[in-house]
C-alpha cells in the first residue's frame, strides 16, 4: 500500500520562534515532510542526460519559458484531465522563470484566449518522483514512495503597463510577481506530514499511552465542567462541557498533533476506536473541525495554494448517500466556499491522498447521543455528480469498526432469543447467578476449561468485627439524602470531592476506597451509592484467545467509569497457612505456580489514580476543593480461584495500556481490611473489545 503524499506549508518569513512555547510530547512517529528531491525539479528541463550527450541543447531563458507557456495554455475543447496536466506544467515553468537571467523579452507570442478550467472528473496522477537515498532507513522507506506535492497556482504572464502615445521610453520589461505578504493568521509551526511508525508493537506500547493520556484528561475536564453546570445551572445557556474541555486542553497544550496536519493514520489511534464527542477527535488529531464534516488544510497553509482534505465524518444525513463499509458514496457540504471541504476532497483525489473516515452513529449509551467510530483510510475518487465523491477503503487494514458494531448487535439479539450461535459452548456459565448471562465461546479448539469450575458470583467475606462508635447511613430518600451535602455518613467516608458516582452510576473519580451504603444503612436498594451491589449490567463473554489463552470481551459499548464486574473466589485471610506456604516458596526461588490460583489485592497498582483526574495546569477555577481521602488499611486477604471463581478471573493482564482498573469498595459497616475488588472501565471500550487490567505482575 503506497503511503499518502506529504505536503509542506508555505513558510512565514516574518515568524519568530516562541520562547514561551512548552516542550512538545514525543512525536507520535517519524514526521516525513516532502523535500524538493521528492518531485520532478522544473530546472531539470535544461539538463542533458548521457543518452543526449551529443545532441544540441537550447539554453532555458525567460523568452523560451514565455513561448512554452503560451503553447501550453489549455483550450476549452481540451479534456479536463489533459487541461489539468497542462496547468501543472505551466506551474513548473512559472516556478523557475524568476531564477533565470533576465533578457529583453521578444514580442509576446499569440495565445489562445483564457478559459475557466472545469473541475477534474477523474484522477490522472503526475509521473512518480525518483527515489532519494537516505541514511535513515525510516525516511527512505517513506520518501521513496511519496507522491508529488501540490504545485503553486498558475500565474498569467503580466501585461505591459499602459503608455502615453508620444512617450520616448519603451515599456519596462515584465517583472516576476512579488510574493503575497504573510498572513496574520498563519501558523508557521503547522505542517502537513505523514507520520509513520516502525512496528505495531511500537504503536501499542509507546504511542497508544500518549493517546489514552490525552483522552483521560479530556474525560476528567468534561466531567468537571458537566458537574459544575448541573450544580450551578445558568438559565438559557447550553452546557457544552465538551467544547469547554477542548478549549482548556488547547490552552494547556495538551492536545496531540496540534502543530501538524497528519496525512494517513494517526499513531496510537486504532481502527474501531470510538469517541463520544467531535471535540475528542480534535484532542487526538483525528479530525480538525468541531462542526464541519470535512477536515482539511486550507490553501493558505500549503505551497500549492490548494486545500487538501485529511478526514471526513460521515453521518449519513443525505438520503442519496450509499455506504456498504468498503465503498462510501459521500455527498459533500453544499454551498461551501472556494477553499472549503468539497474543493479539498477534489484535490485529495487529484493528489491520491488517503483520508480518514469517521462514521457517526446514533447511540443512546453515549452522553452526546452520538458515537464517532474511526473506520480507517479511504481513497477518494471523483464522480460525475457535483459535490459527490466515491471513497474506497484501503485494503490490508483492521476489520471495519462499524461492521464490528453491527455484528455485536446481531449476536446480542441471538443470545437474547436463547439461540446458541456457532462456537458457543454455553449461553450462561453463571447458571443464573449473574443478573446478565455470561456466555462462553471457543472458536479455536474444543477446550471447555471454564466449565470445569464452580461459578461464584461474589466472595463470601467473614462477618465484620464490631466497630464501636461507627455510624451508618440512616437516609430514607436516597435521591436527596444519600449525598455529602445532606450528611450521608457513607459518602463522607469516601473523602472529599462529592459522591463517588453520578446519576447514571458512573464512577466520577478513582479513590483509594469507595464507601458505599450497606446492609445496615437505611436507604433503599435504588440508592445511587449502591452501584456495585446491583451486579453486572453489561454483556460480557468469556472467549478462547490465541494470544491470551482465555479472555473476556464486551458485547456492549462501555463508557468510562462504568462498573463491569467483581473478582470472586474463596477468601483466604492473611494468616492462612496456604498463603504462608506460597510466600515461602516464592522467597526461596521455588516454583510459584501455586500463586497463579491466587488473586492478591495488594499487588494491584494504583491505576485508580489515572481515572477522573485532570492535569493541575488546566483545572477549572470552580472552587472545588481537592479531595482529602481517608487512610485505610491494606487488604488482609487473597482470593483462591483454584476451585471457585467468576468471569473476572479470565480478564487478561496489561501493564501498558489496560482499559479497565480495580477499585476497592467497602459497604456500610463491613471490615475495611476485606474490601471488594471491583472492575471499572477506564476508557470507552467498543463492542467485541477484550478487557485488560494491570495485575501488578511486574512488581
Amino acid at each position: 500500500m503506497a503511503p499518502a503524499p506529504v505536503l509542506l506549508p508555505t513558510p512565514d518569513p516574518s515568524a519568530t520562534p516562541d520562547p514561551d512555547a512548552a516542550p512538545q510530547a514525543p512525536a507520535a512517529a517519524a514526521a516525513v515532510p516532502l523535500t524538493p528531491e521528492h518531485c520532478t525539479a522544473p530546472s531539470r528541463l535544461a539538463a542533458r542526460s548521457d543518452a543526449d550527450a551529443g545532441a544540441p541543447t537550447i539554453p532555458l531563458t525567460p523568452e523560451l519559458i514565455a513561448l512554452l507557456r503560451g503553447e501550453l495554455e489549455p483550450s476549452p475543447e481540451d479534456h479536463s484531465d489533459f487541461a489539468l496536466r497542462l496547468r501543472f506544467t505551466q506551474q513548473r515553468l512559472d516556478a523557475i522563470s524568476p531564477s533565470l537571467p533576465s533578457a529583453t523579452p521578444p514580442p509576446a507570442p499569440p495565445q489562445r484566449p483564457q478559459s475557466p478550467l472545469p473541475p477534474p472528473t477523474s484522477h490522472v496522477p503526475p509521473p512518480p518522483p525518483p527515489p532519494r537515498a537516505h541514511a535513515d532507513p525510516l525516511r527512505a522507506s517513506s520518501s521513496a514512495a511519496s507522491l508529488p506535492s501540490a504545485m503553486p497556482p498558475p500565474l498569467r504572464p503580466p501585461s505591459p503597463p499602459p503608455t502615453r502615445p508620444n512617450s520616448p521610453l519603451p515599456p519596462p520589461p515584465p517583472r516576476a510577481p512579488s510574493p503575497p505578504p504573510p498572513s496574520a493568521h498563519a501558523n508557521p509551526a503547522m505542517e502537513m506530514v505523514q507520520l509513520r511508525v516502525i512496528s505495531a508493537q511500537e504503536d501499542t506500547l509507546h504511542y497508544r499511552p500518549l493517546v489514552r493520556r490525552a483522552r483521560l484528561a479530556f474525560e476528567a475536564l468534561w466531567g468537571r465542567y458537566h458537574r459544575n453546570a448541573e450544580n450551578n445551572p445558568v438559565p438559557g445557556s447550553r452546557n457544552r462541557a465538551d467544547l469547554r474541555a477542548l478549549g482548556a486542553m488547547i490552552k494547556g497544550r495538551l492536545c496531540l498533533n496540534r502543530d501538524k496536519r497528519i496525512v494517513g493514520p494517526v499513531p496510537g489511534v486504532f481502527v474501531g476506536d470510538a469517541f463520544n464527542y467531535r471535540a475528542e477527535l480534535l484532542v487526538v488529531g483525528l479530525h480538525n473541525q468541531t462542526q464541519a464534516d470535512i477536515g482539511y488544510v486550507p490553501a493558505s497553509k500549503l505551497d500549492g495554494g490548494h486545500p487538501v482534505a485529511t478526514s471526513i465524518v460521515s453521518s449519513g444525513r443525505y438520503l442519496d448517500d450509499h455506504d456498504n463499509g468498503g465503498v462510501l458514496i459521500y455527498t459533500g457540504s453544499g454551498g461551501s466556499p472556494p477553499n472549503g471541504g468539497n474543493l479539498a476532497l477534489t484535490y485529495s483525489c487529484n493528489y491520491g491522498i488517503e483520508v480518514r473516515v469517521i462514521r457517526c452513529h446514533d447511540c443512546h449509551a453515549s452522553p452526546s447521543g452520538k458515537l464517532y467510530v474511526y473506520d480507517g483510510l479511504y481513497k477518494v475518487f471523483s464522480t460525475s455528480e457535483v459535490c459527490k465523491f466515491k471513497l474506497v477503503r484501503v485494503p490490508g487494514q483492521e476489520a471495519l469498526g462499524s461492521n464490528t458494531w453491527r455484528s455485536a448487535r446481531d449476536l446480542i439479539n441471538q443470545l437474547d432469543a436463547k439461540i446458541q450461535p456457532p462456537d458457543y459452548i454455553t449461553l450462561d456459565m453463571s447458571k443464573g447467578k449473574e443478573a446478565v448471562p455470561v456466555p462462553v465461546r471457543n472458536s479455536v479448539d474444543h477446550d471447555v476449561f471454564p466449565l470445569q469450575f464452580e461459578y461464584l458470583a461474589r466472595p463470601e467475606f467473614p462477618a465484620p468485627p464490631a466497630m464501636p462508635g461507627h455510624k451508618c447511613c440512616t437516609c430514607i430518600n436516597a435521591k436527596t439524602a444519600c449525598s455529602e451535602t445532606a450528611g450521608c455518613a457513607c459518602v463522607k467516608r469516601s473523602g472529599g470531592g462529592g459522591p463517588a458516582y453520578n446519576a447514571d452510576g458512573m464512577l466520577l473519580r478513582g479513590r483509594p476506597v469507595v464507601y458505599e451504603c450497606g446492609a445496615s444503612c437505611g436507604c433503599p436498594a435504588s440508592c445511587p451509592n449502591r452501584v456495585t451491589q446491583r451486579g453486572t449490567r453489561h454483556r460480557l463473554e468469556v472467549f478462547r484467545s490465541t494470544e491470551t489463552d482465555w479472555g473476556v470481551r464486551t458485547l456492549d459499548l462501555i463508557q468510562p467509569g462504568a462498573f463491569l464486574c467483581e473478582f470472586a473466589g474463596d477468601v483466604l485471610l492473611a494468616d492462612d497457612p496456604r498463603i504462608a506456604n506460597a510466600n515461602a516458596n516464592a522467597n526461596t526461588g521455588a516454583s510459584t505456580e501455586e500463586w497463579a490460583c491466587f488473586i492478591d489485592p495488594r499487588k494491584f497498582p494504583t491505576r485508580w489514580m489515572e481515572w477522573g483526574y485532570a492535569p493541575a495546569a488546566v483545572l477549572p477555577a470552580d472552587g472545588e476543593e481537592p479531595p482529602r481521602f481517608v487512610q485505610c488499611p491494606a487488604p488482609g486477604y487473597v482470593l483462591d480461584i483454584s476451585k471457585r471463581k467468576n468471569i473476572a478471573a479470565y480478564i487478561s493482564h496489561s501493564s501498558f495500556v489496560p482499559n479497565a482498573f480495580v477499585q476497592l469498595v467497602v459497604r456500610g459497616d463491613e471490615d475495611e481490611s476485606c474490601p471488594h475488588l471491583m472492575v471499572f472501565g477506564m476508557e470507552i471500550i467498543p463492542p467485541m473489545s477484550e478487557l485488560s487490567i494491570d495485575y501488578g505482575l511486574d512488581q
